[in-house]
């Protein structure tokens, strides 16, 4: 007698709706004619007064505007989603101090953001400069890369926060 194969999908008639519904989206949609496409209206970036050389992100065209506001943790945020957005950048020279001499303050506020549901580590520097001879400070950057990924690992453990290295045109602070 021939064994049936059993398959890794269930027949859809013994699937079964979930405890709770999907919960509703933080940004209003509008409808477009004919109903088959959303669309949602761009978000407003906020930037934390403290920045001193905030990104240029009005070439992009995927936001409403850019306003300063000052911000209880994190550079960046969205408007409206202040409790639940947050991004913190470091520049590789604020990198090194912030693992080095700064260490308990950067690694409490890295617990702070683990709170957020959307949170990201901007680090604007390429790793291959994180890795190599700083000109700024005397530090050994396989400390520096250590302490960085300890930080990263730590962090983890709870709620995992993403990281994102990216390089930056000098000239108009533009990723």
């Amino acid at each position: 007698m021939k064994r049936r194969a059993t398959s890794l999908i269930k027949s859809p008639l013994a699937w079964q709706m979930a405890d709770a519904p999907v919960p509703h989206s933080c940004f209003p949609r509008l409808a477009e004619r004919g109903g088959t496409q959303l669309k949602t209206p761009r978000a407003t970036v906020l930037v934390d007064t403290r920045e001193q050389n905030p990104f240029d992100l009005s070439r992009f065209g995927w936001f409403a505007g850019v306003e300063k506001k000052a911000l209880t943790l994190g550079g960046y945020s969205i408007a409206d989603l202040e409790n639940v957005c947050v991004v913190e950048r470091k520049n590789l020279s604020d990198l090194v101090r912030s693992l080095t001499t700064d260490h308990a303050n950067f690694v409490s506020r890295l617990k702070r953001m683990s709170a957020y549901p959307h949170k990201l580590l901007v680090i604007t520097a390429a790793l291959s400069s994180v890795k190599s001879t700083y000109p700024f400070s005397r530090c050994n950057p396989n400390q520096v890369m250590q302490a960085l990924i300890a930080v990263l690992v730590s962090e983890r453990r709870n709620r995992p926060e993403p990281v994102l290295l990216v390089e930056v045109r000098r000239s108009r602070n533009q990723l």
